[in-house]
């Protein structure tokens, strides 16, 4: 029988449901509302082991609260955690792909459908990352359409624009991104 350990961690941005297998981190959700984290949590694994146990655990995503707090203040560039990502082949391409994206630099879909061996999957990618049960440790906020425009983020287009601020990108009223200039 499987064990899950689940936790609330607070951030600067919306509260963050996190579980874990034993293999390594299986969800981050944002949640607007922290109280519902109980139940969410017990939801989300029953969908992934209808057999398994979860347990309330702090103290296992210590190391991830403090990766966290480093990358919200702009000191952590590369999270360090054990993943455990779940879905199709392609999905886990695609979120394999975007962890080597580096931290400050952007993608399009159309450049990952590239990488994985699948250009005219474009809009498969963009959903495979609509799916993506890592936010922020599997940075899918890098990536964006091919004409520049920020699209979907699960925390919210507002959030995926904080980060892309956070590490270095301006972004318009648009919802626009362009690189930096220095001058």
């Amino acid at each position: 029988m499987a064990i899950y350990k689940y936790t609330l961690l607070p951030t600067v941005l919306d509260p963050l449901l996190v579980i874990a297998s034993s293999k390594g981190l299986v969800r981050i959700e944002f949640l607007q509302k922290g109280y519902q984290s109980h139940t969410r949590a017990h939801q989300l694994v029953k969908e992934l082991d209808p057999s398994a146990t979860l347990r309330q655990n702090s103290n296992a995503f210590k190391k991830l609260h403090r990766q966290l707090a480093s990358y919200f203040t702009g000191q952590l560039e590369q999270f360090d955690m054990p993943v455990d990502l779940r879905g199709s082949d392609f999905q886990v391409d695609v979120w394999n792909n975007m962890l080597t994206i580096p931290f400050g630099k952007l993608h399009t879909y159309g450049r990952v459908a590239k990488d994985i061996g699948r250009p005219a999957a474009t809009r498969a990618v963009g959903q495979a990352a609509a799916m993506n049960p890592l936010p922020l440790v599997v940075p899918c906020h890098r990536v964006i359409g091919s004409n520049g425009k920020l699209v979907g983020f699960a925390g919210g287009v507002h959030v995926k624009a904080q980060l892309l601020r956070l590490e270095g990108h301006t972004v318009s009223n648009s919802n626009r991104i362009a690189m930096p200039e220095l001058f």
